[in-house]
């Protein structure tokens, strides 16, 4: 997104992580070696393939809701930073303030609007900080159709931007 200064559509995203330098390091090699790791472990080429293709477009898809979410709260008068450390370290999407906003789309397996499951909290990995921060999430249901990027609904974004206005 950087580098074309638009928001790339999926097509140019693939392009980038196998045409570029940058993206072949930084995603187009690390997930074919993972594909080849997995298939060396017995899973069949076509699972092994479509299992990272799976993975590779719900981490755009996140993105691409991560974007929108954000310019949706900025048009709000939300005065929304974002880094992509805070996202990966501790899992926190956007603030403003002292306000922590985590956006995610709820799943049984992973946690759904509780405190156990796979991923630990951001409450949880940021508990100690002083000063405190407050914590506002926005959760979506599951998506229900494949292949469309999964965005919340403007009543969503409207409750999260009176939270995080207050």
């Amino acid at each position: 997104m950087e580098q074309m200064q638009s928001l790339p559509a999926y097509q140019d995203f693939r392009r980038f992580a196998d045409g570029s330098p940058l993206g072949r390091e930084m995603l187009g090699i690390p997930a074919r070696e993972k594909v080849s790791a997995t298939v060396a472990e017995g899973c069949p080429l076509p699972l092994a393939r479509d299992a990272m293709r799976w993975r590779v477009g719900n981490a755009y898809y996140s993105f691409l809701r991560e974007i929108y979410t954000v310019v949706e709260l900025r048009s709000q008068g939300v005065d929304l930073r974002v880094h992509p450390l805070a996202d990966a370290l501790f899992r926190v999407d956007a603030w403003v303030g002292s306000k922590a906003l985590s956006l995610r789309v709820g799943n049984e397996n992973f946690r759904k609007g509780r405190d156990e499951g796979r991923k630990v909290p951001t409450e949880k990995l940021l508990a100690d900080v002083y000063p405190p921060l407050e914590f506002a999430t926005l959760e979506l249901s599951p998506a229900t159709k494949f292949g469309r990027v999964h965005l919340p609904a403007a009543h969503h974004l409207e409750s999260a931007a009176e939270r995080l206005r207050t």
